[in-house]
């Protein structure tokens, strides 16, 4: 009985074994050349119950994870931009770890040596990159563009002792816009079309405009589109905003027989004009969206300028292609090629700190945007009343509002009969066939460049009497994200 069950127990051990998958690296391949997310494939059932993974690039220590298990592989993703690996030669090992008595135990480990080539791969002609949008009729693009704002205070004590405010995110919000080119002319310029779409899945999407508050819900019958003819390097020739009459009897109309139309702009970022090479720069711009209300069908332009100093950061892979890297920056001390310098136009950033840095992948093989980032950083300085100790509480500071919304030219008009608001603005929607409409509200500003409002200062201690004031610097950090959907 006692040699059974020796057996038994013998030959459940072996079975255990036997189900144990070898822990090693499947993919990729030793020697091979990578680049952006790397998967790094190990088999299924080669990690126990319990176990995990350390991951080690050239003998350092990156991290310890259970990578999520995908059909029949444990795929863990090395983001070699992310980590700013530098091309070369890298050395990637991962370990087998086992918890053992509430202790680390190595069970394995597997190691394979790759080629990172995320701007080697890229050739650059001798007399530099020409950059030009290729406009090819019936291209038609689809984006994301993702906006966040966060917000910082910190006190002028906390300033001097070199304190870092916490941020605190108060809104984030995506739409999708369509970018088709309906015409191409010899000169390289090219008629493109813009207009919202509908969240995936959906007919409708959930939006925010630049005169409203909270988001509210536009079908796919509202969104309409507009017009910009522009040049190779992104510059605007001339732009319109069709009017849209919709056809009796269709969707949309409510009881009162009211139609709303939502336009959207968000311009394409320009190019330099001459061939560049990396660490060459140039006077470049930021064009922003806007449209007068009141003049919407003399309207010929809707985009306004900012002169911005324009950098060429190099090359590199971004979303699977390969791609050329440019920087459009506007700050306090930059200049421009004219040796001027550079500053935020506009009274609500007068007695601001500000910094937009708008960062662009060009992708060289399909002459178009792949990805732009856009931050916008404002530091201002704001004192109110405090007190001293003993008295009744102070005054409290003024109240404004919360910083502006920069929506990226999200507008809802009239219909017919009606003045559609611009870019940027929703006005009141007009009555079709009743003369004109109501859309009079003055546009926002376009994404990135939404001043911020006011914000309440501190109410005052305690003390009679006004107090001394007390300082705090507000940071008001606004992203914007554009991304070409795959």
């Amino acid at each position: 009985m006692k040699r059974t069950m020796v057996t038994l127990v013998f030959m459940a051990a072996v079975g255990a074994v036997l189900a144990q998958a070898p822990f090693t690296i499947v993919r990729p391949a030793d020697g091979s050349k990578v680049r952006e997310k790397v998967h790094v494939l190990i088999p299924k059932n080669s990690i126990p119950q319990g176990g995990y993974i350390g991951v080690f690039l050239n003998g350092k220590f990156i991290e310890a994870i259970t990578p999520p298990l995908t059909g029949k592989y444990y795929d863990y993703v090395l983001d070699t931009k992310g980590r700013n690996i530098q091309d070369g030669k890298v050395n990637l090992e991962v370990v087998l770890y086992v918890d053992y008595n509430e202790n680390p135990r190595i069970v394995d480990r597997s190691s394979i040596t790759v080629n990172v080539s995320n701007s080697a791969s890229i050739a650059i002609p001798a007399n530099g990159l020409r950059l030009r949008y290729k406009f090819a009729p019936k291209t038609e693009l689809v984006y994301t563009l993702q906006q966040r704002i966060a917000v910082s205070t910190i006190s002028g004590t906390q300033n001097r002792a070199g304190g870092r405010p916490a941020e605190l995110p108060i809104e984030a919000e995506k739409i999708r816009l369509l970018y088709a080119v309906d015409n191409s002319y010899g000169n390289g310029d090219g008629l493109v079309r813009i207009q919202a779409l509908p969240s995936k899945g959906k007919d409708y999407a959930v939006l925010t405009t630049s005169q409203s508050t909270e988001p509210q819900r536009y079908f796919d019958y509202m969104m309409h589109p507009i017009y910009m003819r522009i040049t190779g390097t992104g510059r605007e020739v001339f732009g319109s905003v069709p009017n849209y009459f919709a056809m009796e009897g269709t969707s949309g109309s409510t009881g009162e027989d009211v139609t709303l139309n939502l336009y959207a702009l968000f311009p394409l970022p320009t190019l330099p004009e001459k061939a560049v090479r990396p660490g060459d720069s140039w006077q470049s711009r930021f064009q922003n969206g806007v449209l007068d209300l009141d003049k919407k069908d003399e309207v010929t332009r809707l985009t306004t300028k900012f002169p911005a100093r324009g950098e060429f950061a190099g090359v590199e892979w971004e979303m699977g292609h390969p791609c050329a890297k440019i920087k459009n920056v506007i700050a306090s001390g930059t200049t421009s090629m004219e040796g001027k310098q550079l500053q935020a136009r506009g009274s609500a950033f007068a007695d601001d700190k500000v910094e937009l840095v708008e960062t662009i992948w060009f992708a060289l093989d399909r002459g178009v945007i792949v990805k732009s980032m856009r931050d916008m950083t404002i530091d201002r300085k704001m004192e109110s009343q405090g007190g001293g100790l003993g008295g009744p509480s102070g005054p409290g500071g003024p109240t404004g509002g919360p910083p502006g919304r920069g929506r990226p030219g999200v507008g809802t008009g009239g219909g017919p009969g009606g003045a559609a608001p611009p870019p940027g603005g929703v006005g009141q929607t007009g009555l079709p066939g009743r003369g004109p409409g109501q859309g009079r509200g003055q546009g926002g500003p376009p994404a990135g460049f939404g001043p911020p409002g006011g914000f309440g200062a501190p109410g005052g201690g305690r003390g009679a009497g006004q107090g001394t004031p007390q300082v705090q610097y507000l940071r008001i950090r606004q992203q914007t994200i554009f991304t070409l959907e795959k």
